[in-house]
């Protein structure tokens, strides 16, 4: 059926050459070329719908490939499992700040499918936990008071309270002992937060080291609730704009802050191991992919925005790019004994158990029927 203008047959309409209606030359065969007059795109399917979606959806593929390797192995070893408490915290965070401030929906979505992925993640690292990462295995972190005690001894007498030490003290406190003491509390400062994060140390009530599954679970529902509940009562129900605006730049500092230490677990993991098995390339790679679009927002496209943040994102970044070091280390450059020398990982293949199973089965059947012909056959003789 001929398309039809004002009801007027298209072959009596005044319509130029295609080769002059489009301005270019198509040789002698444009007769045979089908005529498109408009090639029809959905106005939603922009370049900005595509970004949005792969940002939202790229955990998906990064951390379910973990997930994917964990399954595969029947083991956690390897991967840090911090690593999930890490984003669930900072990604609940993110979406209890929408509730005061909101921003991009596709940076909300991305947290949605954050909390989602990471929740099977968990799922399965638990599942597949080693034994070495359970609190009870693990090793003693010195106490603070402990470690502040040997630094005070260092410089000043070990009791300052004795009538004996009182000259002692008077004549150790000089501003080079005092600026030396001071430099190495804060070191000692320091040393406990990387311990902290340190997933082959005991922490303080045992956080995210339980033996129980339970206890996990309870923990991220507690947390949930506890955080949606504060700000939704605080900014919605009472509309308190004078404490709403600080606690939203609190907990958005705060989700910031949490993040920026996700790859400190997986920095003593690795270097505990003294391998990258059971750590995947692709995590890595989303790991610095993601540092580098929030460095180059927080610098060309965010305006008003807190030196804090850069601060953070610079420092994620560094630790990123030390794990990027730790990999092509012990992957390529390290000739060392690792954990996986004496510990080797054997995995199990589900198929080959079923069938040993039904050998093993069919076996105990036919050792049955034996014995019971043996009985039978005893049991004729004897009548």
């Amino acid at each position: 059926m001929l398309l039809k203008r004002d009801d007027i047959p298209i072959e009596d309409q005044d319509v130029p050459p295609l080769k002059e209606h489009l301005g270019i030359d198509l040789g002698g065969y444009e007769q045979y070329l089908p005529r498109i007059d408009q090639f029809y795109i959905p106005e939603w399917f922009t370049m900005k719908f595509l970004v949005n979606n792969m940002i939202s959806f790229t955990p998906l593929l990064s951390y379910g490939s973990t997930v994917v390797s964990i399954r595969k192995v029947q083991t956690s070893m390897g991967f840090s499992i911090d690593i999930c408490a890490t984003m669930l915290i900072s990604s609940i965070l993110r979406i209890s700040y929408y509730i005061i401030t909101p921003y991009e929906i596709a940076l909300l979505r991305q947290s949605m499918v954050m909390v989602f992925i990471q929740l099977i993640l968990l799922h399965t690292s638990l599942k597949y936990r080693p034994e070495e990462y359970i609190y009870d295995n693990l090793e003693e972190v010195e106490r603070f008071l402990e470690l502040v005690h040997d630094v005070w001894v260092e410089y000043f007498p070990s009791n300052p309270f004795i009538r004996s030490n009182h000259r002692e003290l008077v004549r150790s406190l000089s501003w080079k002992n005092l600026a030396k003491f001071s430099y190495k509390i804060f070191l000692v400062c320091v040393y406990k937060f990387l311990k902290f994060f340190d997933p082959n140390f005991k922490r303080y009530r045992q956080f995210w080291q339980w033996r129980k599954t339970s206890e996990f679970w309870k923990f991220i529902l507690t947390f949930t609730c506890f955080q949606f509940l504060l700000t939704f009562i605080i900014s919605k129900i009472l509309s308190w704009e004078s404490i709403a605006q600080p606690l939203g730049s609190f907990i958005g500092s705060l989700g910031l802050f949490v993040e920026s230490t996700l790859p400190l677990p997986q920095i003593a993991i690795l270097g505990k191991l003294k391998s990258v098995q059971g750590f995947k390339l692709i995590l890595l790679v989303s790991w610095l992919c993601g540092d580098i679009l929030k460095i180059s927002y927080l610098i060309l496209g965010a305006s008003n925005i807190s030196v804090i943040f850069l601060f953070f994102g610079l420092f994620q970044t560094s630790l990123d790019l030390y794990i990027a070091y730790q990999y092509v280390f012990f992957k390529y450059l390290y000739k060392g004994k690792s954990y996986f020398d004496d510990h080797p990982i054997i995995i199990h293949d589900e198929n080959a158990q079923e069938q040993d199973l039904e050998h093993l089965k069919s076996s105990r059947l036919k050792e049955n029927r034996i014995h019971n012909e043996i009985d039978d056959f005893e049991l004729e003789e004897f009548i």
